[in-house]
Order: C-alpha cells, then sequence, then structure tokens
C-alpha cells in the first residue's frame, strides 16, 4: 500500500443523500443514530458496489484484507426524530405482520467524503468512476440510498512525526494524544461505535471518534503507541487525512 517512497495511492469519493441512519446498536425503542458511518459500515459499502456476497467466503476474505478508510464531514450534523412504521420485523419473535410506529433519529442531509487506501483500490475507482454498483448503497439503512460520486485518486505522502498537526478528517481516540482547542470550532465525540465486523451481525472491539461538527480541521498530537493501525497521507493541495 505505502511504496518505498513513502507514497500512498488514496481514492477519494463523494456520499450525500437527504437522509442517514447509522443505528446505534444498544437503542431500541428509540433508535439513535451516530453522526456519520462508522468503519463497518464503509466496509459493507465498498462491498456492496465490489459485489461481495457477505454469506460467502469472498466476505470473509475481504474483511481480513488491507483497507484503510478516512471520513469528512461536509455538512453540518443536524438529525431530526420521527416516527415510522416498521414492517417485517417477524426475527424480533411478533410475526410477519409486525407493525409499530418506532421513534427514529435521522441525520438531515449528509454529506461526506470518503478516503481510500487498499488492495481493492483499483477495482474500486472503476466502478465509482463509472457510477456501477452490484449491489444498493444506502447510508446506513435500506431506505436511505445514496450513489457514490467520483472525485479523483491521489498520490500522496506518508506522514510521520510527534508534532500538532491538523488533519481534515474524523479521528478515533485510540490515535490521539492531545486535542488541540480552536476558537470557533464545535468539538464532539461519537461514542462506542463499532470497530471490525466479523460477519452475521458480530462486531469486534469499539472505539470513540473525535470530529468537529461543522466539518473543519482538528489539530492534534498523534499518539505514537496507538492499539489502532494508522496512517497520514498528505494529499496535494495540502489536506492530511488519517486512514485506519
Amino acid at each position: 500500500m505505502v511504496n518505498k517512497q513513502g507514497e500512498i495511492e488514496v481514492l477519494t469519493f463523494i456520499l450525500r443523500g437527504d437522509i442517514a441512519h447509522f443505528r446505534q446498536p444498544d437503542t431500541t425503542i428509540t433508535q439513535a443514530t451516530y453522526p456519520f458511518p462508522p468503519r463497518p459500515t464503509l466496509h459493507g459499502l465498498i462491498g456492496a458496489i465490489l459485489g461481495i456476497n457477505y454469506t460467502t467466503q469472498d466476505w470473509e476474505e475481504f474483511l481480513h484484507g488491507e483497507h484503510y478508510i478516512g471520513l469528512a464531514l461536509l455538512s453540518p450534523v443536524n438529525t431530526v426524530c420521527m416516527q415510522l412504521s416498521l414492517l417485517g420485523k417477524g426475527f424480533l419473535g411478533s410475526g410477519k405482520d409486525f407493525n409499530r410506529p418506532t421513534s427514529v433519529e435521522l441525520v438531515v442531509s449528509p454529506a461526506y467524503r470518503v478516503f481510500y487506501a487498499g488492495e481493492r483500490l483499483t477495482e474500486l475507482a472503476e466502478k465509482i468512476r463509472n457510477r456501477q454498483s452490484v449491489y444498493p448503497t444506502y447510508l446506513g439503512s435500506a431506505y436511505c440510498l445514496t450513489f457514490p460520486e467520483y472525485v479523483n485518486c491521489y498520490k500522496g505522502n506518508v506522514i510521520k512525526t510527534s508534532e500538532k498537526i491538523n488533519l481534515s478528517t474524523v479521528v478515533p481516540q485510540e490515535i490521539v494524544e492531545k486535542i488541540y482547542l480552536n476558537e470557533g470550532q464545535v468539538y464532539a465525540v461519537a461514542r462506542a461505535m463499532p470497530y471490525k465486523h466479523n460477519g452475521d451481525r458480530t462486531f469486534e472491539g469499539t472505539t470513540t471518534v473525535y470530529y468537529e461538527a461543522n466539518g473543519r480541521d482538528l489539530s492534534v498530537r498523534l499518539n505514537e503507541e496507538s492499539s489502532i493501525p494508522y496512517v497520514i497521507a498528505e494529499l496535494p493541495g495540502g489536506d492530511r487525512v488519517c486512514l485506519w
């Protein structure tokens, strides 16, 4: 992924839609949402574009492959709560005709810039560039359709530093040693986001993710002994992104 010259190729694409719902798994009566897609959700979206069937060996091989993902907010995080009638929840033991108004929190007018580096970059870039996807792509729930928009593939430089650095992406807690507060910024955290999907509705590990609610850069000092593998890449134009 990183060549001998310390360069890394990064695919950039945009996800946007009218609404999104990235359900927090510990909410039932009122289904709260994360403000942006967790790491396993982005893996699932990439798998949908590539046509990887999660019921086969291909999905397990994909999950254990090399995939580094970063995410930046392109619009402020705004949410609204409303009631939806959810049908077909027979797996809850209420029968196939189960229909109960459920309070759901939705992200309104979400827009995200996604950065990907890994072993499926060439194939993924080609499909997004040609507006192709094997399976439907959506922002967390099937009623939140999205259509990935290709931006570009960049050659970036890998950065390793123990000094203060500005990052344009969200940042997991494990890789941050210190956050520097800047005037006028709105700091927030997305708590207990799932880290890794093991298949069959099971996940391994959680992480708290720092972000600036209006999509501005975060100023941080990195933890050189992070328990989460990550790469900091500087792209043409000066943007520095965290891929993890």
